[in-house]
């Protein structure tokens, strides 16, 4: 079935994550462009929703509440009404699952994931990955087996003004103006990804002595966690977390030069408003295909014979140590950081080996 021409009803199923709906907004941009006079309406996690306020790019959204299968059967009997001509399940779990088998539709496509090679190089270490693929790939896939060639490759935010003059205020009220402004992210939604809590103060003190301006940043979970580091630093840093909302955190990171983060949401938040981050990669690898996408940003990541151990490190540490986030020393960040501000808007990172960490 060729789409193209047509003015189809689209569903896209998308409940989590944060990282996944930013990295996403490439192939709902696509299918926007590609289907002209199309409706396009995405299903994804309540808590989720307001990535997409005031967005232009959907028609109409969807929320899941947190629960059970009941608010799923709520939510797929007011799907059904629609009747919609294309169902697409960007996201291929047990939820999604079951609206995409059980919703009609003339036309349905599913994410492919790389179950096989992913377990493979968890469990047995055998790398069966040829190129590495970026899952933003993955995403756009789907519109292009709709027949849509010209898509749109970058994940991109649209902020809204007053996202943006309240991430403006929130600057002007931590007296941070005129300077470098460096945010740093200290949380993820799993323990065994976030790099320990003495080398992030070390960093901010190390920041706040080179008087580069600090904000902390994340979501209402890393409110506790940033909240320590930022009374560890004499005068405390200003301190973002659960403060501020998606759009407002996204405008807020839009304002910095550079984010300092784990692998999570953060980071592709970032990312889509254009600011490089160095990321500390520990349990996760490239080959998931969650890396950096910027030219200048950089990833850094420990050469150990236990990664990864976990798809997405939901796992503890299996040999007790998380030795694959503590070898990344401050020194190893804060180096990769500096080249990062020098390297200005030149759009270059620099690859190589810096003290046994890889780039």
């Amino acid at each position: 079935m060729d789409t193209r021409g047509s003015a189809p009803k689209v569903l896209v199923l998308r409940f989590s994550s944060l990282g996944d709906l930013v990295l996403m907004t490439p192939l709902l941009s696509s299918l926007r462009r590609g289907l002209p006079g199309g409706t396009i309406h995405l299903a994804c996690k309540e808590q989720f929703m307001g990535l997409f306020e005031g967005g232009r790019v959907l028609d109409r959204l969807h929320t899941l509440p947190e629960g059970g299968y009941r608010e799923l059967f709520e939510l797929w009997s007011k799907l059904r009404k629609e009747h919609f001509d294309i169902v697409i399940d960007a996201h291929n779990v047990i939820r999604s699952n079951i609206l995409y088998h059980t919703l009609r539709a003339p036309r349905k496509l599913q994410l492919t994931k790389e179950h096989i090679r992913k377990g493979m190089l968890i469990r047995g270490k055998r790398n069966l990955y040829g190129k590495i693929v970026h899952q933003t790939e993955g995403y756009l896939d789907l519109a292009r087996r709709l027949g849509i060639e010209e898509v749109e490759c970058d994940p991109s935010l649209e902020i809204p003004d007053t996202a943006a003059l309240r991430a403006q205020e929130f600057i002007e009220g931590a007296c941070m103006g005129g300077r470098t402004i460096v945010a740093i992210a200290p949380g993820a939604r799993w323990e065994t990804k976030r790099w320990p809590l003495e080398w992030s103060v070390q960093t901010a003190r190390a920041l706040a002595n080179d008087n580069i301006g600090i904000v902390l940043v994340g979501g209402a979970d890393d409110e506790e966690l940033a909240g320590t580091i930022a009374s560890s630093v004499s005068p405390p840093i200003p301190n973002a977390a659960g403060a501020l909302s998606i759009l407002e955190t996204a405008a807020l990171l839009r304002s910095c030069r550079l984010l300092i983060t784990n692998d999570s949401a953060a980071l592709h938040l970032a990312e889509a408003v254009s600011t490089p981050v160095v990321a500390i990669f520990g349990p996760t690898v490239r080959e998931f295909g969650y890396f950096p996408r910027l030219p200048r940003s950089i990833m850094l990541e420990a050469d150990l014979p236990c990664r990864p151990c976990s798809r997405n490190g939901a796992k503890p540490c299996p040999l007790g140590t998380k030795e694959c986030l503590t070898a990344i020393t401050p020194d190893a960040v804060l180096d990769a950081l500096r080249r990062v501000l020098a390297a200005g808007g030149s759009g270059t990172g620099v690859i190589g080996e810096t003290k046994g960490i890889s780039e």
